[in-house]
C-alpha cells in the first residue's frame, strides 16, 4: 500500500434525483411533521393518556376482563358482583378525581 490512503468507496448505482435527504417540511423547515407534534409539554400528554385510560370503551373492557378472570375482592370486601353497581353509582366522581390527579386508592389486599 502506498503513503496515502485508498479510496475503496464504491458509487451506487441509483439516478441522481433519487438520491437525496428526507423531504423537508412544508414552510422550509428542518423538523418532520411528526417531531413537531411532540413539542407538546409532558403534562399535556399525560392529561390526554390519563383521559384514553378514563375512556367508557376501556374501562368496559377492564371491567369485562377482570369479571371473566372472576377477580377476588379487595381490602374492602367489594366482590365483582357488587362492583358494577357501585361504579353506576360512583363513576362520575371516580373519574372527575383521576383527571385531576386527587385520586387515593384504598392499599391492595394483602395476603
Amino acid at each position: 500500500m502506498s503513503g496515502k490512503r485508498q479510496n475503496n468507496q464504491l458509487r451506487l448505482a441509483f439516478d441522481e434525483e433519487l438520491r437525496s435527504e428526507a423531504p423537508m417540511a412544508p414552510g422550509g423547515g428542518s423538523e418532520t411533521l411528526t417531531a413537531k407534534r411532540m413539542i407538546e409539554s409532558p403534562a399535556s400528554n399525560n392529561e390526554r393518556l390519563m383521559e384514553e385510560v378514563c375512556e367508557r370503551e376501556n374501562c368496559l373492557q377492564a371491567f369485562k376482563r377482570v369479571k371473566s378472570n372472576k377477580g377476588s375482592p379487595g381490602i374492602d370486601g367489594m366482590t365483582v358482583d357488587d362492583l358494577s353497581a357501585y361504579l353506576k353509582e360512583h363513576w362520575p366522581a371516580i373519574r372527575e378525581q383521576l383527571l385531576a390527579g386527587t385520586y387515593k386508592p384504598q392499599p391492595v389486599k394483602s395476603g
